[in-house]
């Protein structure tokens, strides 16, 4: 899988963030601690880290923000990926669940209070964040989430149909839940932001710096870049999924999907009256994405995934332009201005992945789609755990071993070729409920 980062995407076009002003790797280096990947997770884990005493280097194989971290949907979310609370205890365990459970439910607060600490230029709006039910069954898994959130004390609200019709401006939707501190931002400036704070605090950023390898020398790890070689103690691969092939086996730990994201053009003062009045984003409970949020210019934002990429723009826009004639019936037809890809990493029980690949050497990625909010609160722990801090016992995930997926190339086959049967259950619920209505 490939993306075109060379080209300046919609987020990267309008972001009104400067550019931070980084480096390359010249010569020999020495820090601390080494982080490998510039998005959300490494910058965060660096800024952490700086701001705890330690020296940290930060190497990227492009510029900041060029994987799915600056080209995402931008949505802000304090909710897992297709879990609930429970489900998550149960996986994680009494220890580890309740304090997983609770970084998750304050992400995004925690995000948006760092963004106005830095006084980041992002577009953000914290309005909420909605998800509402398409059919009986995804009702009663709302209200399961809804309730389980509410007695775990997290900032929630449950809708009815006709509410939650004004609040979207889309009819058809049975109910659903907010998540009250969630919103979105524009992810790319979200990336340079970071950046900046992280010089700021002491950290050295170096961009055009690909990783070749990473070996031991004595009691440091030796790490081979363009442009140079860094020794450092501990290292941090924060690549999620376009740096699987920088450790082996790592890229049997994940599932890589391509997803791609949409502009649409400005809707008129008087639509936006109508449509997402209060400005809050929703991604509702299909199987197969529909999501929307506007810009800061009032585009829609949205997005989707694909069985075969050929001729994706074309088809990409086409499927949005459905969507949004689908979910907003009085939009009526509306252009696609532009069209952007990202590659996230996925896992079988969507929990994101935190290994120790050796001594001194740790992994952590594979959000599986919620990486805004849950891989900037994971990479801030991460980073005062590497400095000392706090301890591991007080992190919010278990670090484990490498952990491959069981017959790794069927299931990537398989996450490709879900598609159509995904749509075809989705149409189905979408029929029942008419025909109960």
């Amino acid at each position: 899988m490939r993306v075109d980062t060379a080209r300046r995407h919609h987020w990267r076009q309008i972001s009104r963030e400067p550019e931070t002003g980084t480096e390359p790797l010249a010569g020999d280096a020495e820090a601390d601690i080494v982080v490998v990947g510039g998005g959300f997770t490494g910058l965060s884990a660096a800024l952490a880290a700086a701001e705890a005493g330690s020296s940290v280097l930060l190497l990227e194989a492009e510029y900041i923000g060029a994987g799915a971290s600056g080209r995402n949907n931008g949505m802000v979310v304090p909710q897992h990926s297709r879990a609930n609370p429970a489900i998550v205890e149960r996986a994680l365990g009494s220890a580890f669940g309740p304090r997983y459970n609770a970084m998750v439910a304050g992400a995004a607060a925690e995000l948006f209070s760092l963004i106005r600490r830095h006084g980041i230029d992002c577009d953000a709006v914290q309005q909420g964040w909605i998800q509402p039910a398409h059919s009986e069954a995804t009702l009663a898994q709302a209200r399961i989430i809804h309730a389980e959130w509410k007695a775990f004390g997290a900032a929630v609200a449950w809708f009815d149909a006709a509410e939650l019709a004004a609040r979207l401006g889309a009819p058809g939707y049975l109910g659903g839940w907010q998540a009250l501190e969630g919103g979105h931002i524009n992810p790319y400036p979200l990336t340079q932001g970071l950046a900046r704070a992280a010089i700021r605090a002491g950290a050295r950023l170096l961009v055009n710096a690909r990783v070749r390898g990473l070996r031991r020398d004595g009691s440091y790890w030796r790490i081979e870049a363009t442009g140079g070689v860094v020794r450092a103690r501990t290292v941090l691969i924060a690549t999620n999924a376009l740096g699987a092939a920088l450790w082996p086996g790592l890229i049997r730990t994940m599932i890589p999907v391509k997803l791609y994201q949409t502009a649409s053009s400005p809707l008129s003062d008087n639509l936006r009256r109508t449509i997402l009045p209060g400005n809050v984003g929703f991604s509702d409970l299909r199987r197969e994405i529909r999501a929307f949020h506007y810009d800061r210019d009032g585009r829609l934002i949205s997005g989707g995934r694909m069985m075969f990429w050929q001729d994706a723009a074309e088809r990409g826009r086409r499927a949005v332009r459905n969507g949004i004639a689908a979910t907003f019936p009085v939009i009526g037809e509306i252009a696609v201005e532009d069209y952007w890809e990202g590659i996230v990493g996925v896992t079988p029980d969507r929990l994101p992945r935190l290994m120790r690949l050796a001594p001194g050497v740790l992994f952590c990625g594979a959000y599986s789609g919620r990486g805004v909010a849950l891989g900037s609160a994971l990479g801030r722990r991460l980073g005062q755990f590497l400095a000392g801090a706090i301890a591991e016992a007080d992190l919010p995930l278990p670090v484990t071993s490498l952990r491959a997926i069981p017959a790794h190339g069927i299931q990537v086959l398989g996450a490709r070729l879900v598609r159509p049967w995904h749509l075809l259950l989705d149409r189905r619920d979408e029929r029942l409920v008419k025909r109960r209505s």
